[in-house]
């Protein structure tokens, strides 16, 4: 059983790692929903162009938000690719590690210094082989592929937006 500091310790471990993954998480978001929204903003001409023609602010906004999501799909698989190459690399050339323990039994303290009388502490040496590995759970594919779709949907969403603001007046004073 784990007591006291150490079990303190592994606590905190796993609640600054909740939250640091949580804040990552976000961090991703935003830096998706900035590039989509630059991105846009690059492609002034060409959605007001498509306006222009008659294409309304919705599917406009339809187009930008497929876009993301195919984008959020494509890096999910790849991040799906790259996670497992990553567990394969650890499961195949990470070494194995050894720990070792020392009990120790009083037997027969009653023989003294005799020969033969056991005259103390005893030690027995346990030793623990421990072999790395990185799972990789079906759950955890799933859920990366869901924060991959959600991202793309918040990163398309806000950059349909920015698009559907657009007039058919800022494409043409961007040729002109």
């Amino acid at each position: 059983s784990v007591s006291g500091s150490l079990a303190s310790t592994a606590s905190l471990a796993n609640n600054l790692g909740k939250w640091l993954s949580i804040g990552v998480l976000l961090a991703a978001f935003l830096v998706a929903a900035l590039f989509t929204m630059s991105a846009v903003g690059r492609r002034t001409r060409e959605f007001g162009t498509l306006k222009a023609i008659g294409w309304t602010s919705g599917r406009v906004v339809r187009q930008v938000l497929g876009e993301s999501i195919v984008t959020g799909l494509i890096g999910g698989v790849l991040g799906i690719a790259l996670g497992y190459g990553g567990a394969l690399a650890i499961d195949k050339f990470a070494p194995t590690l050894t720990a070792s323990s020392a009990t120790s039994s009083a037997s027969n303290t009653a023989g003294g210094n005799f020969p033969g009388g056991g005259g103390g502490a005893r030690a027995a040496a346990n030793d623990v082989t421990v072999h790395l590995t990185a799972p990789v759970d079906i759950k955890i594919l799933l859920l990366a592929v869901g924060l991959a779709v959600l991202g793309g949907l918040i990163a398309g969403g806000l950059g349909g937006w920015r698009a559907s603001s657009l007039r058919p007046a800022d494409a043409l004073a961007k040729v002109a």
